[in-house]
């Protein structure tokens, strides 16, 4: 699925510090540049049948034909997001030693395990890129140094981060699942996956590092977020069982359970915090 991301006027990407949960969790590319710097906890990314686990100190890049999706994450995980557009990531890459990053496949996972000293050195930079923004101009520029220097601490790491196969029946349950603007129950995703639920059950959670239940369940939250955005016309209730929830009580489990409180809190400080003009 092709992702539209989305810019500030006259910016040639952007950089976030993210933290758990995470609003992305379908399968998707974009046309952008990208890089993910763990900072703390672990997730893993699957491309098709390979997974690249991350842990602190990981770096990823993640180009425009590269379809991905996030199918494990602990609740401390913690990263750096940066996306470059292609007109910044052409100014930036003529040398040599950048040309790779104007690739729309390179063909290969490019992730390696940082050194400690790299990874800290690169925090200030993210930051300064993270927070120029309404300066624009200082903006992109902080963010072609972001990129630039990501790009040599990537180089000079010789560490590389140790892949493993899944099974084609659980890349394909995954994608399903990412993908779908219903729920699917476990018996309809087996038999289109090509395995019986218990095996394809079993396998995911082996092959994966997270159950299938929990990776449906954070699919139909990320769901229940797109549908229950602000100035929707649904209601809490409404949105959850559109979202594919089978019933409030089980959605409100959910949430508490991957957000770390009700949806009602949740909802009431978040507007509250909008409101509060500090």
């Amino acid at each position: 699925m092709k992702e539209k991301l989305r810019f500030a006027p006259g910016a040639l990407g952007f950089v976030n510090h993210v933290t758990a949960p995470l609003g992305q969790l379908a399968s998707h590319r974009h046309e952008e540049l990208e890089v993910n710097l763990v900072v703390s906890g672990k997730a893993a990314y699957l491309f098709g049948q390979e997974r690249a686990p991350l842990v602190p100190g990981s770096m990823i890049w993640l180009f425009p034909g590269q379809e991905h999706v996030l199918i494990d994450s602990s609740h401390d995980l913690s990263l750096w997001v940066l996306v470059f557009k292609p007109e910044l990531v052409r100014q930036h890459s003529s040398m040599e030693a950048r040309e790779s990053l104007r690739l729309t496949d390179p063909g290969a996972i490019l992730c390696r395990q940082l050194d400690v000293r790299e990874v800290s050195s690169l925090h200030p930079i993210f930051l300064s890129a993270s927070i120029g923004r309404q300066d624009q101009e200082f903006a992109n520029a902080a963010l072609a140094h972001a990129m630039v220097a990501a790009w040599q601490a990537f180089q000079f790491s010789r560490e590389p981060i140790v892949f493993t196969d899944v099974h084609p029946a659980v890349a394909k349950a995954a994608r399903l699942i990412s993908q779908s603007d219903e729920a699917l129950t476990l018996s309809k995703l087996a038999r289109q996956a090509g395995l019986s639920p218990a095996r394809l059950s079993r396998l995911f959670k082996q092959q994966t590092g997270t159950s299938l239940s929990s990776f449906r369940h954070r699919t139909c939250l990320e769901r229940f977020f797109r549908i229950y955005r602000k100035g929707a016309r649904y209601s809490l209730i409404e949105a959850a069982l559109l979202a594919g929830f089978g019933s409030y009580p089980q959605f409100h489990r959910i949430f508490r359970r991957q957000i770390g409180q009700s949806p009602g809190r949740y909802f009431r400080e978040g507007l509250a915090s909008e409101a509060d003009p500090h």
